[in-house]
């Protein structure tokens, strides 16, 4: 049995290795982002167990997903669940082989009440790059940071905690040594307001590419959060289109704990409320930007020589997945699935959330 020497590991079995934690908060730190490459490398799954009131940072999240690992939680008395679904199972190594969540084999800790929750703007974007070019990655995260929080990213790194200044000429530098391996960053925001990006890039036949994630958490309650909201995901959207080559990016409210961190617990589907096709995704789709916003509605951003399109969907309250689709069917299947193709991380995203099957 293939498995891997790692202080982490605490179980292995055919074709995974896991490692167990008590902490409130499961974070990617320099450790567990060893563990996680090391048992990639070794063409195992990575299993995370932590207890029932663990929280998983995106950026270890994010990661887990990449190498195809699961989050499973221990609780104290009833035995284990897939903190993705909140199946029940019997031994955490059974989250690689998972059963359908249903009624009956969901934990009733996957769907507790929780005790606060607050709004968020949260967004993908998938930008390209020419290296015939002189490239600066990092544009979208500082956008969005200074979008939601007024100023540039406090910190940024590639594991948790952070310590390094924010500093894109850095950022690519550091991008441009790891070609033609895959680079993954985080930033920060530094004020009182939660904000987070990652930064994925990856050499094309053509490039780079740079997949943007944001997570944003809103301000106020009720109406007024959920008007925030929508217009933020649009502005950032609309930020999003004047940086490098927009291939395409959506926007979403949803519902998640206060300091951004994911809880092993059910929450509501995200609405859509923006989505970007950039000049990039216009050519790959065979459209015309002026004629296709006569017909879906919504505005040409970005460039003026080459626009791109940012449609409005729905807002917190909903419409946004009727909306997307109606505007997704207007377009060659074929092509849209092609311009998917070449944003997978926008693709998973819309899979994730259901909105398009």
């Amino acid at each position: 049995m293939s498995t891997v020497a790692h202080p982490l590991l605490d179980a292995a079995g055919p074709g995974w290795a896991g490692t167990e934690t008590r902490a409130p908060i499961v974070a990617l730190t320099t450790a567990m982002s060893d563990f996680l490459h090391k048992t990639a490398s070794q063409g195992l799954r990575p299993i995370i167990v932590s207890s029932e009131f663990s929280r998983m940072t995106q950026p270890l999240a994010q990661v887990l997903s990449a190498v195809q690992g699961h989050w499973v939680v221990r609780t104290r008395n009833d035995g284990f669940y897939d903190a993705r679904t909140g199946a029940r199972i019997d031994a955490p190594a059974d989250a690689l082989t998972p059963e359908p969540p249903t009624a009956e084999n969901v934990h009733p800790l996957f769907v507790r009440a929780q005790v606060a929750s607050t709004l968020q703007v949260v967004a993908t974007v998938s930008t390209r790059h020419r290296v015939t070019r002189p490239v600066r990655l990092g544009g979208v995260a500082e956008a969005a940071v200074a979008l939601f929080s007024g100023a540039e990213p406090a910190a940024f790194g590639a594991v948790e905690p952070l310590l390094a200044p924010w500093d894109r000429d850095d950022l690519t530098e550091r991008s441009r040594r790891r070609i033609p391996l895959d680079s993954h960053w985080i930033a920060v925001g530094g004020g009182e307001r939660a904000v987070l990006s990652t930064v994925q890039v990856g050499r094309t036949s053509e490039g780079l590419e740079e997949t943007t994630r944001v997570w944003a958490a809103v301000p106020g309650v009720g109406r007024e959060s959920g008007a925030t909201a929508t217009a933020e995901a649009r502005e950032l959207l609309s930020r999003a289109a004047t940086v490098g080559l927009p291939l395409i990016g959506i926007a979403f409210a949803a519902i998640g704990a206060p300091d951004l961190a994911r809880r092993a617990t059910a929450s509501p589907q995200p609405e859509p409320l923006a989505l970007l096709i950039g000049p990039v995704g216009i050519r790959a789709l065979g459209i015309d930007a002026k004629r296709w916003i006569d017909e879906v509605g919504g505005t040409t951003v970005g460039s003026p020589r080459l626009p791109g399109v940012l449609l409005p969907l729905g807002s917190v309250d909903g419409g946004g997945w009727g909306r997307l689709n109606d505007v997704l069917a207007t377009l060659d299947p074929e092509r849209l699935g092609e311009l998917l193709n070449l944003a997978p991380h926008v693709r998973a995203q819309l899979r994730a959330t259901e909105g398009v099957r």
